[in-house]
């Protein structure tokens, strides 16, 4: 049975068709649009028109693609936006009449489990104890691994759409980011491994990660093989953020291997990325282009 995974996400919207491969995930049959599904979010009224239409603008062209392919299933999941929104139940079902695709919303604890399973396709060699995550548009989701398990999984509520637009400084959205991860640093695990005189592997997924790796190598055409296992170190990442705060977005945009529609969420990405690395008192993170479309193929 050939199965076609999609991730509609607060962000992007992406779908994976699987071909050839390690894992039977061929890369060619990836489609991706920036929809920023989360954009203009309220939390009263939920998602905005908008934003809903450009996502099913993108579905309808998802679903176009897929008319070239002899597709059984079809896998699409929802993340932190549609947990959300108070609305989310009107927007699926225009997905279901209008598109005849039928969304299930993953809760993030699942959400990070998936993303894990997808993470450690890509990885060589695979670590032995690590921090994997994943930076949403909506959420940020953290998985503590050792030795071939999950000990611990957990959905943040930090999501660099909601960042970028909710807070007007990024001294803010630092505060922010702070106060987001601290349900994780005060865990028993996280505390055990702190104290540990090795520091856990960091490991990244998502759009944020996979634009700094891009960012470091100045591609002008993205290539996702390249991304992977590529170590970021922590001084280089400083540097960086202290360049892209200097810069506006505008100017942001024209720097080799920046992602469309990444430019105005590439700081609060990356301030996440930095206060990881001090809670875990690591030096570096290894860069992964593979996270939960990997993970639902393989579920």
């Amino acid at each position: 049975m050939i199965r076609a995974a999609i991730d509609i996400g607060s962000n992007t919207v992406r779908m994976l068709i699987p071909g050839s491969g390690p894992i039977g995930v061929s890369h060619e049959n990836y489609f991706r649009r920036v929809t920023r599904l989360a954009g203009d979010y309220d939390p009263v009224a939920g998602l905005a028109s908008a934003s809903m239409e450009r996502t099913l603008i993108a579905l309808r062209q998802f679903a176009a693609e897929l008319t070239g392919f002899k597709v059984d299933e079809i896998c699409a999941v929802g993340t932190a936006i549609l947990r959300n929104a108070v609305n989310s139940k009107e927007f699926l079902e225009k997905v279901h009449n209008e598109i005849g695709i039928d969304i299930r919303v993953i809760d993030g604890k699942t959400e990070a489990e998936l993303s894990c399973r997808g993470i450690l396709t890509v990885l060589s060699p695979t670590p032995k104890r690590a921090v994997l995550f994943d930076i949403g548009g909506g959420s940020t989701e953290i998985i503590m691994y050792e030795n071939g398990k999950i000990l611990q999984r957990e959905s943040l509520p930090l999501g660099v759409v909601q960042l970028a637009e909710g807070h007007e400084s990024s001294g803010d959205c630092l505060l922010a980011v702070q106060a987001g991860l601290k349900k994780l640093i005060d865990s028993s695990i996280w505390k055990s491994w702190k104290r540990d005189t090795c520091p856990p592997e960091l490991i990244g997924t998502a759009g944020t990660v996979t634009t700094l790796a891009a960012l470091k190598l100045e591609m002008h055409h993205y290539d996702g093989t390249k991304v992977n296992n590529l170590v970021l170190s922590r001084d280089w990442l400083n540097s960086l953020y202290s360049m892209l705060r200097a810069l506006s977005p505008e100017k942001r945009r024209e720097l080799p291997g920046m992602e469309e529609g990444r430019a105005d969420l590439i700081i609060p990405g990356l301030q996440i990325v930095l206060e990881l690395l001090d809670c875990a008192g690591g030096n570096s993170l290894r860069a992964a282009d593979a996270g939960l479309l990997e993970g639902l193929l393989l579920d």
